[in-house]
């Protein structure tokens, strides 16, 4: 919440941000803003290593490249320090029936011609009794089915333009990454569990955070990065929670990782069952997987 300290009722400039939480998303709303204001405004980050992490993140998708490219990231050191590879897109195996496999690639499916979009034939030569699948026409498929991976290129008249790609990689390693890039740059990290909220008595925003140890964090802005806690969006402001589990009706999840002994596939993997699906992703160091699932129908 943005909004003016006491006294300066017409300055609504932010002085303090104060991000309570760690793990992949205090890490990067911390980088973000440092970033983006250059180091012009102290921001710290509360976090406790006694309280762990999800820690399950390992798949993205291609908006998770701007976001390194707008940080100025190196790419190869990025994918070396969180033992990540590449991802072309994700395959669906058994989602619609037994043995059904889609393939839903990051990019588009061949390329326009006389500035008619490639489905519209593919559609024409089915209704003719042509059975090939249309993710065969995209050229991250053909890449990802033989193991290849290459970044596209500039030139539009090329095919090898038509494609997108993501990254697989350890989210705690990620974490870490990016808590040095911030660190570096002036955000400061401040160890300890929250214990209190304080709210302001005019228009009940917060003023401040107690930590275990006593020390008090004053801001301007707080970001909630503390995962399903909601120390301070639903804790402290009580906003309310929505549940949609009538659409999203999987609510647990383990995660299993194992060494695979091959080398990764460039894409991710995701297996329907019958109380919820597994995932499959591959790493340079594991095989991560999980089963995200139901509790109302599987324990």
């Amino acid at each position: 919440m943005t909004e003016a300290m006491p006294g300066h009722s017409d300055d609504r400039s932010l002085r303090r941000i104060v991000i309570v939480g760690g793990g992949t998303a205090g890490w990067m709303a911390a980088a973000a803003l440092v970033h983006a204001s250059a180091g012009g405004c102290p921001i710290t980050l509360v976090e406790s290593e006694e309280i762990g992490s999800i820690g399950v993140g390992e798949a993205t998708i291609p908006p998770i490249k701007r976001f390194n490219q707008m940080l100025g990231l190196d790419e190869y050191e990025f994918l070396a320090y969180t033992q990540g590879s590449y991802k072309l897109g994700i395959e669906f195996v058994d989602w619609t029936r037994k043995e059904q496999r889609y393939f839903h690639p990051f990019g588009q499916f061949g390329a326009e011609f006389d500035a008619v979009p490639l489905h519209h034939y593919w559609l024409r030569e089915r209704a003719r009794g042509d059975a090939t699948p249309l993710q065969d026409y995209a050229m991250a498929w053909v890449a990802a089915r033989n193991g290849k991976f290459e970044r596209p290129l500039a030139d539009r008249q090329r095919v090898q333009s038509t494609y997108d790609y993501a990254y697989h990689f350890d989210a705690a390693l990620y974490a870490k990454y990016l808590r040095a890039y911030a660190e570096q740059r002036g955000v400061l990290r401040s160890e300890g569990k929250v214990v209190d909220v304080s709210l302001r008595a005019d228009d009940g925003f917060i003023r401040s955070v107690t930590l275990a140890g006593g020390a008090v964090l004053e801001g301007d802005l707080f970001i909630d990065c503390s995962g399903f806690r909601g120390l301070l969006i639903e804790g402290a402001l009580r906003t309310g929670y929505e549940d949609w589990q009538h659409w999203l009706p999987c609510d647990r999840a383990v995660a299993v990782p194992c060494t695979h002994g091959c080398d990764p596939t460039p894409y991710t993997r995701a297996t329907a069952h019958a109380a919820g699906w597994q995932w499959r992703i591959p790493l340079q160091h594991r095989m991560g997987n999980g089963h995200v699932y139901c509790s109302r129908f599987i324990g």
